[in-house]
């Protein structure tokens, strides 16, 4: 049997803007790309606890989760790695980004501005439905 993995995302959200990272020139897998956090579950850990360890380790800030955004299957790199992933929108509680290894650069942006940047198309959806639940929940919610 093929082990499967737990990928995870987190779009963060600041004053109405999210965090996007540029992924490192060094890295495998899309170098140069523009992504949200992302990361793999790691053994006895809830993919909630995974989601914010990962942010903490990739930024430095501290996050809570708004909720669960969609979840999906792929293959990253080829069929060798089978992959569900879980996306999650979270809100920023504090803390300035402090970037790791994997990421060169980071913004703010509007989800307007995700949605016109080509290496995040695969993230796009995700955003899309953000927008639309924006539209139908109570305003304490999504602050």
């Amino acid at each position: 049997m093929k082990k499967m993995y737990v990928g995870m995302g987190a779009a963060i959200e600041k004053d109405g803007k999210f965090l996007i990272l540029k992924r490192a020139d060094s890295k495998d897998f899309a170098p140069g790309a523009w992504e949200i956090i992302t990361g793999r579950l790691e053994e006895e850990e809830s993919p909630r606890e995974g989601i914010l360890r990962e942010i903490l380790e990739e930024t430095g800030i501290k996050a809570e989760i708004v909720m669960p955004i969609e979840t999906g299957f792929f293959y990253r790199g080829g069929k060798k790695f089978p992959m569900v992933f879980i996306s999650y929108w979270c809100r920023h509680l504090s803390g300035d980004v402090t970037l790791c290894w994997e990421h060169s650069m980071f913004r703010w942006v509007s989800i307007d501005q995700i949605l016109k940047e080509k290496t995040m198309e695969h993230f796009h959806s995700m955003f899309e439905k953000i927008l639309k639940l924006k539209e139908y929940l109570p305003s304490e919610i999504i602050l």
